[in-house]
């Protein structure tokens, strides 16, 4: 009777711990897409495997903040879809290129050109913001939605 107590205890230990943990990766996800919208991401990348979420999150966004999404959000992304990032990227790297991405970008002259940009900046925010957005990036492991034609100007990817 002790052992099937023991093992009883285990397992609801066990579902307790897994529960946590799908608890918190749906809160990271959760505050990842919030940060992604807020520091406004979205305007060079999308992020097609979650592209319903993101709406939604852009809707309450605007709301919340009394602006009306203007075309301009709409154009055409220079950066890539983020979907697969966490198949090529681990945390260290991502971390690295967001705190310095000019570094990373090909010595073309329309690739340096974009790299000089505002928006091509050091990510902007709180250091607590930031690790969430990395660790919601390295989760992101979608089938990947590039383009064909799309052109990176990275150096390597």
């Amino acid at each position: 009777m002790g052992r099937v107590l023991k093992t009883i205890f285990i397992l609801i230990i066990l579902l307790f711990s897994v529960n946590m943990v799908w608890g918190q990766g749906t809160d990271t996800e959760e505050k990842g897409i919030k940060i992604f919208v807020e520091k406004r991401c979205y305007t060079c990348h999308t992020i097609k495997a979650q592209s319903q979420e993101i709406e939604k999150e852009k809707e309450a966004f605007a709301k919340e903040k009394g602006v009306e999404m203007t075309s301009k959000d709409e154009e055409e992304r220079i950066g890539v879809d983020l979907s697969d990032i966490g198949k090529k990227r681990d945390k260290e790297s991502l971390s690295t290129y967001l705190k310095n991405p000019k570094p990373y970008f090909k010595d073309t002259p329309e690739c340096q050109g974009n790299a000089k940009k505002k928006y091509r900046k050091r990510f902007k925010g709180t250091q607590e913001e930031f690790e969430v957005l990395i660790v919601y990036l390295t989760n992101l492991k979608y089938e990947s939605y590039r383009e064909a034609d799309f052109a990176s100007c990275l150096k390597e990817e």
